[in-house]
């Protein structure tokens, strides 16, 4: 049997398991109203062996693996079955992790087997798996969201322009992901960013807890600070302009959990420059480009060697960065556009070791 038969012969097992199940419900109801995804899991892989009978499928080989590897029910080696369920009386729930580390490396073709156990009478759905995935939504990792009755067109791989199986495959599928969500706000000019950020940190241990700015130790805020500095060039700008601390907020908030209430303080608070080595300026100028001068060597030294997380962080937010090989003579650049109307000379202040004076 080839393999267009094969999967032939599979859509048509799961259309039998499908039938089997709702019969069977509306023969028992109340007892079907039970049931969880716990339960349903043995019960489908017994409806399953059901439908066997003229088929090429074994009864012998439909196994349940449930909470050891992806999907929940093996059939046949190749085949496999996911299951879910609903106490409501709707076709839609959160599915499985988009990351798939569990899945078994043999099985090629998923079907979802979705029991709405809400309503009058308990029904099923059979559908292939990425056919019925909608959307992308956080818990403790990104996961799935279910909805049973979508068109192919509206599943969340059509919305990315790709397949489940391109998808599934990538090297880097996170990346996919927040490329999608960020575009998809931008487009609807939302300040949005997606809650987790990189492959990296995807299936990381994070806080449980929102922190506030003022709680952190000086080391973290010092990193955090180099962090926001190099990917948020906008707060570097004396210039007021609406939004220009939003990109910050939002990153300290969704991938390190932090809130500063005043974040204007971050790069602002202690007044504007007057002396430089005791000689008076002409005009005060913004302390922003003290906090440069004095986070220029840590910053040059995390540019320098750069990890795969911030880069994928940089292409994100501030791309100009990458345009040569020497990321902080880029970031330097930046900087010194933004002081050159100011006639700071930014790039000496940095070589030179100088003292300031401030007033509030």
């Amino acid at each position: 049997m080839d393999f267009r038969q094969a999967h032939q012969a599979f859509v048509e097992l799961m259309g039998r398991t499908e039938d089997i199940l709702n019969t069977e419900a509306q023969r028992d109801p109340n007892g079907y109203k039970k049931l969880n995804s716990t339960l349903l899991e043995p019960l489908a892989v017994e409806k399953i062996k059901q439908a066997c009978v003229n088929s090429p499928f074994k009864p012998d080989e439909i196994i349940l693996v449930s909470g050891q590897r992806f999907p929940d029910i093996i059939v046949e080696k190749y085949y496999g079955v996911e299951v879910k369920t609903t106490k409501e009386d709707h076709w839609t729930s959160t599915g499985s992790s988009i990351v798939e580390s569990t899945r078994d490396a043999n099985v090629d073709d998923i079907y979802m087997l979705f029991g709405k156990l809400g309503g009058d009478v308990p029904q099923f759905r059979c559908r292939p798996y990425e056919d019925v995935l909608y959307d992308i939504a956080v818990t403790h990792s990104p996961r799935y969201l279910i909805d049973m009755k979508i068109a192919k067109k509206d599943t969340i791989f059509s919305k990315m322009h790709t397949t489940y199986d391109e998808f599934r495959n990538s090297d880097d599928a996170i990346s996919k992901v927040r490329k999608y969500y960020r575009e998809k706000a931008k487009k609807a000019g939302k300040a949005e960013m997606p809650w987790w950020i990189t492959k990296e940190n995807v299936e990381s241990t994070q806080s449980f807890n929102v922190t506030l700015w003022n709680t952190l130790s000086i080391d973290k805020k010092h990193e955090l600070k180099c962090m926001c500095m190099i990917l948020f060039p906008e707060a570097l700008t004396p210039k007021q302009f609406k939004a220009k601390y939003d990109q910050t907020s939002l990153w300290l908030c969704s991938y390190n959990q932090v809130i500063m209430p005043n974040i204007r303080d971050l790069y602002s608070a202690g007044g504007s420059i007057t002396h430089v080595d005791e000689r008076r300026l002409k005009k005060p100028v913004a302390q922003v480009f003290y906090q440069i001068v004095e986070f220029a060597p840590d910053i040059k030294k995390i540019l320098q060697c750069p990890t795969h997380d911030l880069l994928t962080m940089i292409a994100d937010y501030n791309p100009t960065l990458l345009r040569t090989p020497n990321l902080y003579e880029n970031w330097l650049r930046q900087c010194e556009i933004n002081a050159r109307e100011y006639n700071v000379p930014l790039r000496k202040w940095i070589e030179e070791k100088h003292v300031f004076l401030f007033s509030k």
